[in-house]
């Protein structure tokens, strides 16, 4: 009887361990998969918080426009300074945001790069 008791202790052992093992990995692949959505979701904040209300297709050119619009940073640099609409007034004066903005959009550094 002893010996059974013994048995089954040990099988309730190892399939605790193997629990343990498939709630880790289960978890841990979870928390992955969060922090990969949230990585994707803040690469694009200051356009999110900045522009996109407005830059939609409807009220002013969306996003994939303007990457084929303006393929340099440069070239979108200088059409906000001088082209920008009133309400992008906040941007004319702040090149090194808007540069920041270019990239966040994916729009090269230069024109070969």
């Amino acid at each position: 009887m002893k010996q059974y008791f013994e048995e089954q202790s040990e099988k309730g052992a190892n399939m605790n361990k193997r629990n343990l093992v498939v709630i880790f990995f289960a978890v841990l692949f979870m928390t992955v998969s969060f922090q990969t959505d949230i990585r994707a979701a803040d690469s694009r904040k200051l356009w999110t918080n900045m522009c996109a209300s407005c830059h939609d297709g409807k009220t002013a050119a969306d996003m994939e426009s303007l990457r084929l619009k303006y393929v340099t940073i440069e070239a979108f640099t200088v059409a906000v300074k001088s082209r920008g609409h009133r309400c992008m007034n906040i941007l004319k004066n702040d090149e090194s945001l808007i540069k920041k903005i270019g990239r966040e959009i994916g729009l090269k550094e230069t024109e070969r790069g």
